[in-house]
């Protein structure tokens, strides 16, 4: 399973917030996209899930072409989204919400037993509001709304934010299992998370992307600079 964006241009009405973006995430991979406020990460996941204007460029899922496509059928390609804020629906209960996300999969006719293998506490709440809880479960509602249709690959935008130190280390756990059954991408300014995690990064800025490799490899230097506010 592999996705694959290249030279990704992206607009916000007359302005250009992307320039030409190229990256891959591949199964058995956590990769992440990492910079300051602004840099263009939430931007490019929304490209990539047809939620902005995209001009130019190509997205590939397992060389299905997917640009043109409106946002549900890149979900019913295999893309399961976690939106920055995890944009729960607080009035329905955990079951519902999980329910929801079976849609982008008709093949998905029941929510997995594995899901509360990974997320026990979900099972314990299936019938509470999912306003009510905690902002770490939420995050883990979210997670597994966006798994419960069997995507190839998840794609997660800031998944720690608001979110005590405890729960960050399980999401980084929970993770890393994933990236066995799919291709992880993960946008996250928590660098030290970001890095402690993926096996690829990328490093954006400006909405260009100005370095790549493994965690080890980067220039600690320039990612330093990239990162400053």
């Amino acid at each position: 399973m592999a996705l694959e964006i290249t030279r990704l241009l992206a607009t916000y009405g007359e302005g250009m917030v992307l320039h030409g973006v190229s990256l891959s995430a591949e199964k058995g991979r956590v990769t992440a996209l990492v910079g300051r406020n602004g840099a263009g990460k939430t931007t490019a996941l929304k490209a990539l899930m047809g939620l902005v204007d995209t001009p130019g460029g190509q997205i590939e899922l397992d060389g299905r072409r997917l640009e043109g496509l409106p946002a549900y059928e890149r979900a019913r390609a295999g893309i399961g989204y976690v939106p920055q804020g995890r944009e729960i629906f607080p009035q329905l209960t955990v079951r519902e919400n999980l329910e929801l996300g079976m849609e982008a999969n008709p093949e998905v006719r029941a929510i997995p037993e594995s899901l509360f293998e990974t997320f026990p506490i979900l099972r314990e709440f299936l019938d509470r509001k999912g306003g009510d809880l905690s902002g770490g479960q939420q995050q883990q509602l979210a997670i597994a709304r966006a798994l419960v249709a069997r995507p190839r690959v998840l794609v997660l935008d800031e998944p720690t934010e608001g979110i005590q130190p405890s729960v960050v280390s399980e999401i980084g756990r929970v993770l890393t299992r994933l990236k066995q059954d799919v291709a992880v991408l993960l946008v996250e300014q928590y660098l030290e998370f970001a890095l402690d995690i993926a096996d690829d990064v990328y490093v954006i800025e400006k909405g260009e992307i100005v370095q790549h490799g493994d965690p080890d490899s980067l220039d600690q230097e320039a990612l330093k600079q990239a990162m400053a506010l």
